[in-house]
């Protein structure tokens, strides 16, 4: 592996991504480091990851014109581990009045995706929510922005409780 996060899970996927950015032809930028406490369950930060990354490669993916770039950055501070994802992208974001999460555009790109509407980022949003996290979503410009950060549990509750 070119990227040693410090847990065999996640350098799986991002790894994985990795190359599948470079092949076509995505620039993927990454500083991520697993969070050392052992507080995390390295499953949770794997959908987490791998639901995010998948969305930014694909929003890059329909980039018609302009640089097409991944950043992904995973740190720990103090009780609380941070993960943030930047990509390119084009077009308009719609967020779901009830959930806030923004609103799947596969359905419109193949029928087959329809039964799969937003999946990926409520099944990141769940994740967030059993470690009593935040997930944040922006769009700056032609930048998708997503924050996630997540509380250590400690005996199955969040430490900051």
């Amino acid at each position: 592996y070119t990227i040693r996060t410090g847990n065999p899970i996640t350098d799986v996927i991002i790894n994985d991504r990795q190359r599948e950015a470079a092949a076509l032809g995505i620039d993927f930028q990454c500083e991520f480091t697993y969070p050392a406490s052992g507080r995390y369950d390295a499953y949770d930060i794997g959908i987490i990851l791998n639901n995010l990354l998948q969305n930014a490669l694909e929003a890059c993916e329909k980039l018609s014109k302009g640089r097409k770039y991944i950043a992904l950055s995973g740190r720990q501070k103090k009780r609380f581990y941070l993960i943030d994802i930047r990509n390119s992208f084009e077009g308009k974001i719609t967020f779901h009045r009830n959930t806030r999460l923004p609103v799947s555009t596969k359905q419109r790109d193949s029928p087959a995706a329809v039964s799969l509407h937003g999946i990926g980022l409520s099944n990141v949003k769940q994740e967030v929510e059993k470690y009593v996290g935040e997930l944040d979503i922006k769009t700056e410009g032609s930048e998708f922005h997503v924050t996630v950060l997540l509380q250590e549990i400690r005996d199955g509750t969040p430490t900051g409780h």
